[in-house]
């Protein structure tokens, strides 16, 4: 891979985790609204991180294998594995960076935290690894 080519797997990482963020907070709207209107702001604060916890992990290994799939076979002479893990590695110190402020690390990094990025992990190399038989298929 090129220089260049780390800092768009950064950038691809960053797009992901913002991506979940957004679909994160449209299933908690969306609860909100249509299953359980009418609780107080409490009640949904304290619903937030349960909806987060299953969807957050879930858009992460959706929006991880995507992107290393497609980024993977947009330049098939790049390594697409070896992007799939930048993808990743991206994606998981900024997941990572943007829980810091809330809590300390110790709180932050959980066996339920480290199941997701592994599995966001094996999601994006599956993604890296169909995009780099296709290519070599083309």
């Amino acid at each position: 891979m090129k220089p260049i080519d780390f800092g768009k797997a950064a950038l691809a990482g960053l797009l992901a985790l913002i991506l979940n963020l957004l679909a994160t907070t449209a299933v908690i709207f969306a609860w909100a609204m249509l299953v359980e209107p009418g609780r107080s702001q409490d009640y949904y604060n304290a619903l937030a991180p349960r909806i987060g916890a299953i969807t957050g992990p879930a858009g992460g290994v959706l929006l991880l294998f995507g992107a290393a799939y497609l980024l993977g076979r947009r330049r098939p002479e790049r390594n697409a594995i070896a992007f799939a893990a930048a993808i990743w590695v991206a994606y998981a110190l900024l997941d990572l960076a943007s829980g810091l402020p809330m809590m300390a690390l110790k709180d932050l990094v959980t066996m339920r935290f480290a199941l997701s990025l592994l599995a966001a992990l094996a999601a994006a190399l599956t993604g890296g690894a169909l995009a780099a038989r296709r290519n070599r298929s083309s």
